[in-house]
């Protein structure tokens, strides 16, 4: 104490007002302490962050009526709860084409009778968190067997009515074959990559 106020009455004499130099000090510290505090904040619960959908590995076809199912994860980057109201899927280095739309979310990838549908609804992603399932998309679509195709996913999150560009991906169709006449799943790879038992013989 003694020492602080020995510094404070050499600075009086030397015309630096060092009481005020303190003051400053102490204010600027409170005010970047407030400042750390308010941003932590937002930063924990009240970011808006934006959705991060992995690429399928997978999927099932059916190519009679259209049906493509697609095992989806999304992950919401932000703090807010994130509301999707609306999805589907792209064809993007095809000529201009009616998207593929969302029609179902399904209990698993494979079809078959026991599988649990229900209709096309908005789903939530909390914040920092995920959410999975398969969504099964239809339209009037012919692929050639084997040929590779960018498929790009999007999204209408709530409350705006515009569609997000979520993920774009390269999508193999069923190699040759392949029989389109029943709804299967497949993995989303070229031929060369397939093992030599996913190979189909015709």
């Amino acid at each position: 104490m003694c020492n602080l106020q020995s510094i404070l009455m050499k600075g009086s004499d030397s015309g630096v007002d060092w009481t005020l130099v303190v003051g400053v000090g102490s204010l600027t510290v409170a005010v970047a302490a407030l400042l750390f505090t308010l941003g932590s904040f937002w930063w924990l619960y009240a970011r808006r962050g934006s959705l991060i959908v992995g690429r399928p590995g997978t999927y099932a076809y059916a190519a009679r009526t259209l049906r493509l199912r697609l095992p989806l994860a999304f992950y919401n980057s932000g703090a807010q709860a994130l509301i999707v109201s609306d999805l589907r899927a792209t064809v993007v280095n095809d000529p201009p084409r009616s998207p593929l739309r969302w029609i179902a979310n399904v209990s698993q990838l494979q079809p078959t009778g026991r599988n649990e549908r229900d209709y096309s609804t908005p789903f939530a992603v909390t914040g920092r968190d995920t959410r999975e399932f398969v969504a099964e998309f239809g339209g009037s679509w012919c692929p050639l067997l084997g040929t590779r195709h960018r498929l790009r996913i999007q999204a209408k999150i709530h409350p705006k009515d515009e569609w997000h560009d979520l993920m774009e991906f390269d999508w193999w169709a069923p190699q040759q074959g392949s029989s389109m006449n029943q709804y299967l799943t497949y993995r989303n790879a070229s031929l060369e990559e397939l093992p030599p038992e996913e190979i189909p013989h015709e």
